[in-house]
């Protein structure tokens, strides 16, 4: 599933170009160059992480692993920077079962500045446990 994030920070920079005079705009990051980033949750009495997510720059695809068979999902928290602060872009969850990875597909603008992080969950709309430090990132 392809999401778009442009129009998220589209709205965004209209709500803070009322607020501030400003505007912003953004290209897709295909041809910035290739990175891969990692997090994972914290430890949590298991001998592996709960749960990792690798983020790719080119293509901007996070794949969002639940690695222990606990009966719990996954989560990825994904903020994206816009003008020197992160604002929670999204949640993404999957709950499909031990050993299952599940690609989540955005378009962040090229070069834009992005933090995420990894955590068990208890449900798509349960409590948030054991979750891993931030992974900075440049889409």
């Amino acid at each position: 599933m392809r999401r778009s994030v442009k129009r998220a920070l589209a709205t965004a920079g209209a709500t803070m170009a009322i607020v501030t005079g400003s505007v912003v705009t953004g290209s897709s990051a295909h041809a910035a160059g290739y990175s891969v980033y990692y997090a994972e949750t914290a430890p949590g009495g298991y001998l592996l992480p709960q749960g990792h997510a690798y983020f790719n720059s080119y293509g901007d695809k996070f794949e969002l692993t639940d690695s222990v068979g606990d009966g719990d999902g996954v989560v990825v928290r994904i903020d994206l920077k816009y003008q020197g602060v992160y604002y929670r872009l999204t949640n993404a969850y999957s709950g499909a079962g031990s050993r299952t990875t599940k690609v989540f597909d955005y378009d962040f603008p090229e070069g834009n500045a992005l933090r995420f992080s990894v955590c068990a969950q208890n449900g798509p709309s349960g409590a948030r446990y054991n979750c891993g430090s931030w992974t900075y990132a440049t889409a």
